[in-house]
């Protein structure tokens, strides 16, 4: 059954042309994943599923990148994994020859910013022009190197047309990436933060107290979705799961 799968995917993957020997070797190592009877690597072939494939391929044709062990670690939000996990990961991807780069140290990636576009690296993206110029946010931002390089992915995967996802400890930043994206692209910004009590209403509806009366407005899922904005949601793994499949619908245009 995998091997059919496996045909499958590379076939649709031609839709981006010849695939590229970078990706043929992901290809290989998500056959690796499924057809294993180690539950562990099992476990990780989901990481590397068609959907996923796809939006490898589709970077790696719009960007010209051929970063193979990056590209997995990423897919398969490895540095998140348990040990066991992570070291059959690594194991299977040296087998293939998938290695970590050479790293070099540290250099400043430059980005600039004109009226219609913005350019971090080699990465270029449209600015938007929108007349809701207090919801664009307007931050203090230090150009630390390693955030300026997860600019330029970010603004990649948002130029795809794709949600991102920002995984990390408290207090290292996420929030502060995103605004400082979404104000060089001058992108009006909606948020909403999630918590245990969060419910299915409360994502549409919020009550607001106007003249001493209760009364309930569209909150800021629904108002992205009117104006076009986009929409931030934070401590999203802090609501219930039934909560947070209500936001796999697309609400991005």
């Amino acid at each position: 059954m995998s091997s059919i799968v496996d045909k499958f995917s590379s076939s649709i993957l031609l839709q981006f042309g010849e695939p590229s020997q970078a990706l043929l070797n992901i290809v290989e190592l998500a056959h690796v994943l499924r057809s294993s009877s180690d539950p562990t690597l099992q476990s990780l072939a989901s990481s590397l599923s068609t959907r996923q494939l796809l939006r490898i391929a589709e970077r790696m044709h719009r960007f010209q990148c051929d970063d193979v062990y990056n590209a997995v670690q990423r897919a398969c939000l490895a540095r998140f994994l348990p040990t066991i996990a992570k070291e059959a990961l690594e194991n299977s991807c040296r087998r293939l020859g998938i290695v970590s780069p050479e790293t070099t140290a540290d250099s400043m990636i430059e980005y600039s910013v004109t009226k219609d576009s913005v350019k971090i690296g080699n990465t270029v993206g449209d600015r938007y022009f929108t007349a809701a110029h207090s919801k664009v946010p307007d931050i203090l931002f230090y150009d630390v190197p390693e955030h300026v390089a997860l600019l330029e992915r970010l603004l990649q995967d948002f130029s795809l047309g794709q949600n991102l996802l920002l995984v990390g400890n408290q207090g290292v930043g996420k929030n502060k990436v995103v605004d400082r994206l979404l104000q060089l692209l001058n992108r009006p910004r909606e948020y909403i933060q999630l918590h245990r009590d969060t419910t299915v209403q409360t994502l549409t509806l919020q009550p607001m107290v106007r003249d001493g009366k209760v009364v309930y407005e569209d909150s800021s899922l629904v108002q992205a979705v009117k104006l076009g904005h986009v929409l931030v949601v934070d401590e999203a793994d802090k609501a219930p799961t039934h909560v947070t499949c209500i936001l796999k619908v697309r609400t991005r245009r």
